[in-house]
């Protein structure tokens, strides 16, 4: 509104006028951004169910024996399981629907992934690009955060695993 006055104020009618047609995108932007912090403030008070990050992915699917992602590859995107089963090869554990995957390697300092995942059957994902990532990043910070706690959460369940399987 500011920018719009000004223009105006001015008589800068190009950018008044620019300004009025960004006015209900703008509008649209923070509305979904209000929404993706709401969204995510329930998944890490939950679960950490993500199914407020599915608007921003797209389908990918695997077949059975399939290696999703490979330990020591680049990682380039996570996965969110929508249905199927996966292994954690390294960890023999096995992980169905609801499962993300592939979020720690996208943050590692070296950018590899960190476990090889392989399809027990066929297996359908929502693929989120670490491009995706970043930009939901700079446009809220806030998005980043959360997603810290994410990635924390699965961390402490491998260590977790990692000292049981020691203790056995």
């Amino acid at each position: 509104f500011l920018a719009m006055i000004y223009s105006f104020m001015h008589g800068t009618y190009p950018t008044f006028l620019l300004n009025v047609a960004l006015l209900p995108l703008n509008g649209v932007r923070l509305h979904t951004m209000i929404k993706l912090v709401r969204d995510i403030d329930v998944a890490t008070k939950s679960d950490m169910n993500v199914d407020w990050l599915l608007p921003y992915t797209r389908p990918q699917a695997f077949k059975a024996g399939d290696i999703l992602m490979a330990r020591g590859e680049y990682a380039t995107a996570a996965y969110y399981l929508i249905a199927g089963e996966v292994e954690i090869v390294e960890l023999g554990e096995v992980f169905g629907k609801g499962t993300f995957l592939g979020e720690i390697g996208l943050f590692t300092p070296d950018g590899r992934r960190t476990a090889t995942v392989r399809c027990k059957t066929d297996v359908q994902t929502a693929k989120i690009d670490y491009d995706q990532f970043k930009q939901l990043y700079f446009q809220n910070p806030q998005f980043g955060f959360r997603l810290l706690h994410l990635i924390v959460a699965r961390m402490q369940h491998n260590r977790e695993l990692a000292a049981s399987a020691v203790m056995t």
